[in-house]
């Protein structure tokens, strides 16, 4: 299937977006980056959509921790909630730099498990954007339903992941928006 995610509200382009043959848009629960109408619009061209929080600077070490996962998820889900986002779908975190197998078995870990409690009684499912050592470790210890794996191939173990990868990340399409591959769109839990 093919897809986008942007950082960007799409508001007033969801036609074209189709148009131009995307499928899915991969959109951010942050008020400055979606709204309740963006993602009507979406649906009303045929676009499914999956979920993304992102907020603050997840591109080292030091800001994975319990405390911000729990922050994170609760941030998410409410905002999920706001927008209409249906009970049993999925929500990503993101993992956006090439972290160290230490990094991913601590700080990332207690991340995860504190993001996916904090998403949990709101009815949503946890995954992760990440490099494909981190996406493989998370969902194993059962802290992520699937991964999206970063378009940056240097990345740990993208080639071993990127079969198993529920959505690929593809090259730059304009300075808001990346490509997407999503193989199997059952497993990534589109709404």
């Amino acid at each position: 299937m093919k897809a986008l995610d942007t950082s960007v509200k799409t508001t007033g382009q969801a036609q074209q977006i189709a148009a131009d043959g995307y499928q899915a848009v991969g959109v951010y629960l942050r008020s400055d980056r979606c709204t309740a109408a963006m993602l009507a619009e979406l649906h009303s061209a045929g676009i499914k959509i999956w979920s993304i929080y992102e907020k603050g600077f997840p591109i080292r070490d030091a800001y994975f921790t319990a405390a911000q996962g729990t922050k994170d998820g609760t941030a998410a889900a409410a905002f999920a909630t706001s927008v209409g986002q249906p009970k049993g779908s999925q929500i990503y975190a993101t993992v956006d730099y090439d972290p160290s197998l230490a990094a991913v078995n601590g700080g990332i870990t207690a991340y995860m498990k504190a993001f996916q409690a904090a998403i949990k009684p709101a009815g949503y499912v946890s995954s992760v954007y990440a490099s494909g050592r981190a996406c493989r470790i998370l969902i194993a210890a059962g802290l992520a339903k699937t991964g999206w794996l970063t378009q940056s191939t240097g990345f740990a173990e993208y080639k071993t992941f990127k079969p198993q990868a529920g959505i690929v990340q593809l090259p730059v399409i304009t300075s808001n928006w990346d490509g997407d591959e999503i193989p199997n769109p059952a497993v990534v839990g589109l709404w």
